[in-house]
């Protein structure tokens, strides 16, 4: 569900998302993720292309990771946010916070 890829160069670290974050999921994942943790010095980028599905529990562990993202002063951009989590992050009116467009493909 989540993968790290540290910092190289001018890369940012970036945190994969991969499936879904619904339901009975955002446990499973709040789990792997605290096991990632401490999270190394960033800057980060959450790519959100490999997640599926998204619902409110999905979007509160999402807010959980940029406000700990935040909490170490990390700058921290989205990428590749596909076509339905952009769906789902607009109608919860989150767009300001991952403002990333969504993927063409």
């Amino acid at each position: 569900m989540f993968s790290l890829s540290l910092a190289k160069h001018d890369t940012p670290a970036q945190l994969h998302l991969t499936g879904n974050l619904s339901g009975a999921e955002v446990s499973a994942a709040r789990d792997q993720l605290l096991g990632l943790l401490p999270l190394p010095a960033g800057p980060w980028q959450l790519d959100l292309g490999g997640l599926n599905e998204l619902d409110s529990s999905g979007a509160q562990l999402l807010l959980a990771i940029q406000r700990a993202l935040s909490s170490i002063d990390q700058p921290t951009t989205v990428s590749r946010v596909s076509p339905a989590v952009h769906e789902q992050l607009r109608l919860l009116n989150l767009e300001s916070l991952y403002p990333a467009a969504p993927n063409e493909d």
